[in-house]
């Protein structure tokens, strides 16, 4: 299995980035597990270039968007504040 984040969903379509190489395939929204959305991580399995399975990574999503939370809190933290 592969790592996959969702990048953006549009007219029923959802485009995943797959890989460290955030290689991009698009796939019908309703093939991926109910309740996703863009900036979900999923664990994929992929034959030739096509989506088998894909179940979340609830893990890997808390994770990543904590790490871009702190980094939106030290970009926004106003002087003088702790």
């Amino acid at each position: 299995m592969e790592k996959a984040v969702i990048d953006r969903v549009d007219e029923g379509l959802a485009v995943l980035l797959v890989g460290d190489d955030e290689r991009q395939i698009v796939v019908p929204l309703a093939k991926l597990p109910a309740g996703v959305g863009p900036g979900d991580w999923l664990k994929v399995t992929l034959e030739g270039g096509q989506l088998v399975r894909a179940v979340p990574d609830a893990g890997e999503t808390a994770r990543r968007r904590a790490r871009i939370q702190a980094k939106m809190d030290r970009i926004f933290k106003r002087p003088g504040q702790s």
